[in-house]
């Protein structure tokens, strides 16, 4: 079967590495469901960095779905309870529902609370959202999955390949400056 996307483990990574250059000591990955695999992964890699770091605390926690709704009210709760400095949110649908529950609890961002989503979706470069985030390369995803179904079809029997882009961070204003 053919592959085609992103390294879901690399963006994990991508998201701890930035929030430990930024002088995070406190850091959460806020993830969607537990059983997604894309959670899973991002999670896996996520952790692999926080494991290599042990001077910087880190949780975990899993919202019920991939939406507004599951990550505001996954951050409503871990900001009742024991709040990190930031947060890695597994996309940028939870990211903008943390946001709001940051907002709505009277914490400002990113001077409370640091937040970093994944997908660069339209929506994060609002002005009124301003996420920082990881670029997801969706043009070149769906150009090379239609490239390999066209080619697919010309030759069944076609060894298949994975296809995984790299990303990158998309700096906006969810997360304080780089540590000096």
């Amino acid at each position: 079967m053919h592959v085609v996307g992103i390294d879901n483990v690399e963006c994990g990574r991508i998201a701890a590495r930035t929030l430990i250059r930024r002088g995070y000591k406190n850091v959460a990955f806020l993830g969607g469901p537990e059983s997604a695999t894309s959670t899973q992964d991002r999670f896996a890699g996520f952790s692999e960095v926080m494991q290599s770091a042990p001077q910087i605390r880190s949780s975990f926690s899993f919202a019920s779905a991939y939406s507004f709704d599951a990550g505001r009210a996954e951050m409503a709760r871990l900001l009742e309870s024991d709040r990190a400095e930031a947060y890695f949110c597994g996309d940028d649908v939870l990211s903008i529902g943390a946001l709001s529950a940051v907002k709505s609890a009277g914490l400002t961002v990113p001077e409370d609370v640091g937040i970093i989503g994944l997908n660069d979706m339209e929506m994060a470069r609002w002005e009124n959202i301003d996420l920082t985030t990881i670029h997801q390369p969706i043009r070149q995803i769906i150009h090379s999955s239609i490239e390999l179904v066209v080619a697919m079809l010309d030759d069944p029997d076609r060894y298949p390949e994975a296809r995984l882009f790299p990303c990158r961070v998309i700096e906006r204003g969810t997360l304080r400056s780089v540590s000096s």
